[in-house]
């Protein structure tokens, strides 16, 4: 569950970053190689209802191949804001398509390239975990997750969902009522099942979940939360072996982190890394290449980029600029990018003022 969302989408060969406005608009910032960055109302071209919730979920469908926004209408309906290539936005109510019972969060949305499919995954009123996918050239469909996997109920409305291409399987992960990171995963062609996560690795105690990856290079799957002593930890699978639990504040010396975090693979570094707001309002990365030992570093100072406090953020890869970014928001509303080229430096951009827009907050 994000407030603000940075992707890339490499069909359309640009990144963007789409959050929700006070005007209860979903707005769109989006740059293209060579380009300059531009802004877009999608409510106002799609006529789409206004926002019930600051929350949303955004991501890029290869199968599509498309781009979309997805997010809680006024109605307690999730709307689908898409576009194909050199298309134009157009909206979808998933809970009509699908027949699903009402929203009460929205949770993830993500692609799954094995399944050639597309989901979104919400909170429903009565507490349980829905998923609603589709495949390419079929219908949206509806599954209550919590029913059929007999998973605890989540203590938080924060988790995560994403594919798994060496696994074959798609997974949500959050966290439950008992403190415990649970994972609801199901391989191609098989049932949903349910794990304790936290029981296998021995894990401590998590009070929400924001990161949760898959990293190609490393064959190797993933999430990331922070504890009760504000240490970051990982929890991993690579494919073959068993998952195992990292203390990656102890392993690295990082400083105390807040329960702001993002985590991203950067192909172009063959890297995996997850980025955190400290309690110093600095932004701190911890990263590991192939190989490699996890390595830390202070990006607010390496980009020489203003203390502010920080509310939400999220990280990604771009595949056509070969940059990897980290675009954080705080209470003024202001968003902001930290930007590494693929052999430069850190930078800092302030956004929001480069391109006049309203405020990505609600």
């Amino acid at each position: 569950m994000k407030s603000l969302v940075a992707y890339d989408w490499p069909e359309g060969r640009c990144k963007q970053v789409a959050y929700i406005s006070p005007d209860h608009h979903v707005r769109e910032f989006y740059i293209g190689l060579g380009g300059r960055w531009e802004q877009t109302d999608l409510t106002f071209l799609t006529n789409a209802p206004l926002a019930e919730s600051r929350f949303l979920a955004a991501y890029a469908w290869s199968e599509g191949p498309t781009k979309q926004v997805a997010y809680v209408g006024q109605d307690k309906h999730i709307q689908e804001l898409w576009v194909p290539v050199d298309g134009q936005w157009q909206r979808a109510d998933l809970q009509e398509l699908a027949g699903a019972p009402p929203v009460w969060q929205i949770t993830a949305g993500y692609s799954w390239s094995a399944g050639h499919s597309k989901q979104v995954v919400y909170i429903g009123d009565d507490g349980h975990i829905h998923e609603l996918w589709v495949e390419k050239g079929a219908w949206w469909q509806h599954i209550d997750l919590t029913a059929v996997t007999n998973a605890p109920l989540p203590g938080s409305h924060y988790m995560v969902g994403y594919g798994w291409d060496e696994g074959r399987c798609k997974q949500v992960a959050y966290v439950g009522q008992d403190g415990q990171i649970h994972e609801l995963f199901m391989p191609q062609g098989q049932s949903w099942q349910h794990v304790n996560l936290s029981a296998l690795t021995q894990a401590p105690r998590a009070v929400d979940l924001m990161v949760g990856f898959e990293w190609p290079e490393g064959r190797c799957k993933q999430i990331a939360f922070v504890s009760e002593d504000r240490h970051v930890h990982e929890l991993s699978l690579v494919a073959g072996e068993s998952w195992r639990h990292t203390d990656l504040s102890a392993t690295t010396s990082a400083p105390p982190a807040t329960d702001v975090l993002t985590g991203y693979v950067w192909p172009q570094g063959r890297s995996k890394q997850i980025a955190y707001v400290g309690l110093d309002r600095h932004v701190h990365e911890l990263s590991v290449t192939i190989g490699g030992d996890w390595h830390y570093e202070d990006l607010t100072a390496k980009a020489n980029a203003p203390v502010t406090a920080i509310t939400a953020m999220d990280g990604c890869a771009w595949s056509t600029g070969e940059t990897k970014q980290v675009i954080y928001v705080g209470n003024d509303g202001q968003v902001r990018e930290l930007l590494l080229p693929y052999g430069g430096q850190w930078m800092y951009t302030d956004l929001s003022s480069m391109i006049s827009a309203l405020p990505a907050r609600f």
